[in-house]
C-alpha cells in the first residue's frame, strides 16, 4: 500500500489550513507583559539551524533581514538595506543603513552582511535553511556600508528569501560563540532582544529601546514577551482561563469552539498560506519505472477522480476554521498564482 501511494500520488484536493489564536479579551496590561505558550520545544534559537514555525516567529522579533515584505501590500522594502537595485540578472547591489546597532552594542556594517550570507550559502556549514541561500554565489564588500550579492544564475525569489529567511548576524559574536552558543544566547538587531533563555521551558524578550526609528517593521509596542514551552494543550487552555497566559495558538477546532463560549476569551480563526495537495502521475513516471499499469495516464480517470472529491466539504468538515478549497497549487495572494483554472463539480 505504501509503495503504491509513493508511486501514484493522485491530485485529490487542494486546501488551505487554518489556525486558531486565543487570547483573553481583557488582558492585564499593568506589567506591560504578554505571556505566550508554545507546544513545541525549540532546539536552538539560531534561525539558520531551526525551521520550526515557532522559531521563525521569534526570529522575526529578534533579527532583521536586508529586506522586509509589507504584509498588507506585499511590497519589498529596505530593512537593514537602505536601498537596493539590480545591476544585472545576477548582481544585486545593496546599500546598508548606517546607525543600526546589534543588541550587544556593536554597529551593523557590511562585514556582518558579507559574513552572514556567505556562511549561510556555503553548503559546508550545513545550515538547515541552506535552500533559501543556495542561489547565492558569493557576497562581496564594496564599502563600509555597501555590498554586492552575486547570484549563480537568475533567481526570481531573491527578494523573498532576503526578506524572510536570511537574518543578519553580528560577525564577531557569531564567529566567537558558534551556532551552539548563539542558539541559547542570540544577538540580533531587531525590535526585541532576548534577555533570558531556559532551554525547554522559557524564553524572555524585551523591547529594544535602541531600535532604529525608520524601520518598516515599526516599533515594539509591548515591553516584555514571555514565551513558555507547555506541550499539553489542556494545560495551555487552563492557564489561559486563569489569566496566567494571554495568548495561545494551534488550537483544535472543537476545543476552540468550546473556548469561544467563554466571555473573557477571544478566539480568532486565521487563514495560513499553507496548502495541501496530491498530484497525478500523468506522465507515467512510476509505471515505466516499476513496470506497472498506471491508470492516471488516462484523461477520463483523472477527470473522474476530480469529480469524485468534494473539496469544499473537506475544507469545512475535516480542516475547519477558515480553510477553503483552492484550485491551483499556490496561495491565491502570491504573485503569479494563477486561479483561472478548471474547477470540477
Amino acid at each position: 500500500m505504501k509503495e503504491s501511494i509513493k508511486m501514484w500520488s493522485v491530485l485529490l484536493m487542494i486546501f488551505i489550513c487554518s489556525v486558531c489564536f486565543l487570547q483573553p479579551a481583557f488582558a492585564d496590561k499593568k506589567n506591560d507583559t504578554l505571556n505566550i505558550a508554545f507546544s513545541k520545544e525549540l532546539e536552538t534559537l539560531d534561525r539558520y539551524f531551526n525551521t520550526a514555525r515557532e522559531g521563525i516567529v521569534i526570529s522575526r522579533h529578534v533579527f532583521d533581514n536586508l529586506l522586509y515584505r509589507d504584509p498588507v501590500t506585499y511590497e519589498y522594502k529596505g530593512l537593514v538595506a537602505k536601498d537596493f537595485k539590480w545591476n544585472s540578472d545576477t548582481e544585486l547591489e545593496i546599500n546598508i543603513r548606517e546607525g543600526i546597532v546589534f543588541h550587544n552594542g556593536e554597529k551593523l556594517t557590511a562585514d556582518d552582511v558579507v559574513y552572514t550570507l556567505n556562511f549561510a550559502a556555503d553548503p559546508e556549514n550545513k545550515v538547515k535553511t541552506q535552500r533559501y541561500s543556495s542561489w547565492i554565489d558569493r557576497v562581496v564588500k564594496t564599502g563600509d556600508y555597501s555590498v554586492k550579492i552575486m547570484l549563480k544564475k537568475p533567481f526570481p525569489a531573491a527578494f523573498e528569501f532576503l526578506s524572510g529567511a536570511n537574518p543578519i548576524y553580528p560577525k564577531g559574536y557569531y564567529s566567537e560563540v558558534g551556532t551552539k552558543g548563539f542558539g541559547v544566547k542570540p544577538i540580533g538587531s531587531g525590535p526585541y532582544k532576548i534577555v533570558e533563555v531556559i532551554p525547554g521551558k522559557k524564553i524572555v524578550m524585551e523591547k529594544n529601546e535602541d531600535y532604529f526609528k525608520d524601520s518598516p517593521k515599526g516599533q515594539a509596542s509591548i515591553g516584555k514577551i514571555v514565551l513558555r514551552t507547555l506541550p499539553e494543550i489542556n494545560t495551555q487552555m487552563a492557564e489561559l482561563m486563569t489569566g496566567a497566559l494571554d495568548w495561545i495558538y494551534l488550537v483544535a477546532p472543537d476545543q476552540a469552539a468550546k473556548l469561544a463560549k467563554i466571555p473573557s476569551l477571544t478566539v480568532t480563526p486565521a487563514e495560513t498560506m499553507r496548502i495541501g495537495y496530491l498530484v497525478f502521475d500523468a506522465a507515467d513516471r512510476s509505471g515505466k519505472e516499476h513496470g506497472m499499469d498506471n491508470p492516471f495516464v488516462k484523461l477520463k480517470v483523472r477527470q473522474a477522480i476530480n469529480h469524485a472529491i468534494n473539496r469544499d466539504s473537506i475544507a469545512k468538515n475535516l480542516i475547519g476554521g477558515q480553510s477553503r478549497a483552492v484550485y491551483s497549487a499556490c496561495f491565491p495572494f502570491q504573485v503569479g498564482c494563477e486561479q483561472d483554472v478548471i474547477e470540477y463539480d
